[in-house]
C-alpha cells in the first residue's frame, strides 16, 4: 500500500509541475483559432497603370497554407471606385499608388519566429518581387512594405554595370 501511495504522490507532483510550467509560460504566437488570427498586411508600393495588374502572393508553413489575390490596378487607382473594393484591400489615399492587401490564415497555428514569405507579381512583366519575415512574439499582424520599383532599380543597375564593362 506504501508503495502505490508513493506512485500516486509523484504522479500528482508530475501533474503539478506540467501545469504550472503549461500556464506561467504560455505562447503568445498567434494562434489562428478564434480571434487570434494569423494576419499578413502587405503594402504594395509603386503602383500604376504603367506596370499593370498585380498578384499579391503570401505563404506560411513552408508553403503548405497561402492566399493569392489579384489586384486589378485600375480598380485602385479610380478614385471613384473606392466604394467598390473588396475588405481585404484599400487605397490609403486615392491617387497615392499604394495598395494594401491584408492575408488573413484562419485555423493556421504559426508559431514564434517561423518563417513566412509574402510576394508581389506584376502581371505585364512577370518579374516576382518577394521578402520573408519571421512570425513575432506579440499576438498582432505582420507588416510587410513591397515596391514594384524594385524591379526597375535592378534592371537599372545591372544596364549600367553592363554599360561601364563594355567601355574597357
Amino acid at each position: 500500500m506504501n508503495i502505490k501511495g508513493r506512485i500516486t504522490f509523484l504522479l500528482f507532483i508530475g501533474v503539478l509541475v506540467t501545469s504550472i510550467g503549461v500556464i506561467a509560460n504560455p505562447v503568445q504566437a498567434e494562434t489562428g483559432k478564434g480571434e487570434d488570427i494569423f494576419k499578413v498586411i502587405l503594402t504594395i508600393f509603386g503602383v500604376d497603370k504603367s506596370k499593370g495588374d498585380v498578384v499579391a502572393i503570401v505563404t506560411v508553413n513552408n508553403g503548405e497554407a497561402s492566399k493569392v489575390k489579384f489586384l486589378d490596378t485600375d480598380a485602385f487607382l479610380a478614385p471613384s471606385n473606392l466604394t467598390t473594393l473588396s475588405p481585404s484591400t484599400t487605397d490609403p489615399a486615392a491617387g497615392s499608388n499604394i495598395i494594401e492587401y491584408v492575408a488573413t490564415f484562419p485555423n493556421v497555428t504559426i508559431d514564434p519566429g517561423e518563417e513566412y514569405k509574402a510576394c508581389v507579381l506584376p502581371v505585364k512583366d512577370l518579374e516576382i518581387i518577394c521578402t520573408t519575415g519571421n512570425n513575432s512574439p506579440a499576438s498582432r499582424p505582420e507588416f510587410v512594405d513591397l515596391s514594384l520599383d524594385a524591379t526597375s532599380d535592378i534592371e537599372q543597375l545591372s544596364a549600367t554595370e553592363d554599360g561601364d564593362s563594355s567601355d574597357d
